[in-house]
């Protein structure tokens, strides 16, 4: 009984003292990424995508049960749930245009049994910015027609595209304008870590 009471205690010290040495992010960002009413495997596709770089310690993502539809999304809906969560940052992914289709193909650079891809696409993140009080788009399309042998997975097209996207997004993974600490003005330290993610090693950012 006395070694259980032992190790019991051994535990609860190495999460205390873990907690303890953990840095304290009191000025996180808050983000919500809201659903729309579209239903379909390139919808689910981009806002899984779109959800990945926003995790703490920089960024609070709120889910909701909120469902837009795509003629909707407008700065003023935006507004509205940006006051209504105390978000900084609101989200909408919308797919304009997804076609994607295999067929025999009838063109004249392939076989005649040979089984082509068509594909279409036109995908769009929607954002608010409540510090600016700005409602921006970013958008990429494009069109590919290939056999089948070579483009066979529409999660290629859907990474690639949304990839590009997320570049042109201006919210990433650790916010650019990261300001000095509040505690001494010394900038933030941050160190990388083995699986190469990047993380703050001192605490009380003033902004994040």
């Amino acid at each position: 009984m006395k070694k259980l009471c032992l190790l019991l205690l051994l535990c609860f010290l190495s999460v205390t003292t873990a907690l303890a040495d953990s840095p304290h992010f009191d000025n996180m960002r808050t983000v919500v990424i809201t659903n729309t009413t579209q239903d379909s495997y390139a919808a689910r596709f981009m806002k899984s995508r779109l959800k990945q770089p926003f995790r703490i310690p920089y960024w609070d993502r709120i889910e909701t049960d909120t469902a837009l539809s795509p003629s909707d999304v407008n700065i003023d809906t935006l507004r509205t749930l940006a006051a209504q969560y105390k978000a900084d940052v609101v989200l909408v992914p919308v797919v304009q245009t997804w076609y994607w289709r295999q067929h025999m193909a009838g063109f004249w650079r392939y076989d005649d049994d040979e089984i082509i891809t068509e594909c279409l696409y036109h995908l769009t993140v929607y954002a608010y910015d409540k510090r600016s009080d700005t409602f921006r788009s970013y958008s990429d399309k494009g069109r590919e027609v290939e056999s089948a042998s070579i483009l066979n997975d529409p999660n290629e097209i859907l990474t690639e595209s949304m990839d590009r996207i997320m570049k042109k997004l201006p919210y990433k993974r650790i916010p650019t304008d990261i300001e000095d600490i509040a505690t001494g003005g010394t900038t933030l330290q941050t160190r990388t870590t083995e699986g190469g993610a990047k993380i703050l090693t001192n605490t009380f950012p003033q902004a994040i």
